[in-house]
């Protein structure tokens, strides 16, 4: 029956966003302790399923336990997350409600948001349900970096009034705690700094760059432009994909190449923006 131990301390390393080694040195951590007290338990005169369900209840809920050691390795993460869910939630309501103020229009879209922010504010909150807290979080954060591009109509990346300096600074740590997330390695991981940089350069020119290249296109489908400009996105979008995951896998053979290419991952996604500022510069000199 150790199967059941094992799944239980399994789903509580899994609430922590360290690398996959110092998760599995957690998870055997643990596991010992527990299997430990099982084994008093057993001796104390109880049979093995008894001794199991006495040593998981003592320790606790998987959730409870899992955001406890959370907290302690990464402190300040829930509260950052909070903030993070906080502003956003404040940006697309504030937004929601300035446009029906001043316009009398209701953009419904602006609402789609609050999925994402939603989805941020379970992670800085949740001690019920066990999850893949590091890949479920990543996902979180990408998602509600995505959900914030309709709502750029309007205010630009800086934006006016009260609500302007809100966006860049959600944004801001969207992307920073998106990389504490993701760029947690052990310490001895080979080519760690490679693989830093690698997801630094890719996470911020693939999103950031990717939305708003995405966003300059549906304003100008607004100004009359066809849906076949979408492809000056998406195709990119897809070749830098590839792009990434062969950098990811090649890196250990080929370090330097694998550096080097990063400079094709810019060029792709500059070609994004490619067809919209061509004709914006070649008006330039008219």
């Amino acid at each position: 029956m150790t199967r059941k131990l094992e799944t239980y301390v399994k789903r509580i390393a899994n609430q922590t966003d360290c690398s996959r080694a110092e998760r599995d040195d957690l998870y055997e951590e643990l596991l010992s302790h527990v299997q430990m007290r099982r084994d008093e338990e057993i001796e104390a005169g109880k049979t093995e399923d008894e001794a199991e369900e006495a040593a998981i209840s003592m320790f606790g809920k998987e959730a409870r336990i899992g955001d406890g050691l959370q907290q302690a390795m990464f402190p300040f993460r829930r509260e950052l997350l909070l903030a993070l869910a906080v502003l956003s939630f404040m940006f697309t309501f504030g937004k929601y409600i300035s446009s029906l103020v001043q316009t009398r229009e209701a953009l419904w879209f602006v609402l789609y948001g609050t999925v994402g922010h939603s989805a941020v504010l379970f992670f800085a909150l949740n001690r019920v349900f066990a999850v893949n807290r590091k890949l479920w979080l990543a996902l979180a954060l990408v998602l509600n970096l995505l959900f914030l591009v309709p709502q750029w109509s309007g205010l630009g990346f800086f934006g006016s009034g009260s609500l302007g300096p809100v966006l860049p600074l959600i944004l801001l740590l969207n992307l920073y705690l998106l990389y504490r997330t993701v760029l947690t390695y052990e310490q001895k991981k080979k080519h760690k700094k490679s693989r830093r940089v690698i997801h630094t350069v890719n996470i911020t020119l693939g999103l950031a760059g990717g939305s708003a290249a995405l966003y300059i296109h549906l304003i100008a489908m607004g100004f009359g432009a066809s849906a076949a400009i979408l492809l000056n996105v998406l195709i990119p979008m897809l070749l830098w994909a590839g792009l990434y995951t062969a950098q990811i896998l090649l890196l250990p053979r080929f370090p330097k190449l694998v550096l080097g290419s990063l400079v094709l991952t810019v060029l792709i996604l500059a070609y994004m923006f490619w067809p919209i500022i061509l004709p914006y510069a070649a008006g330039l000199f008219e």
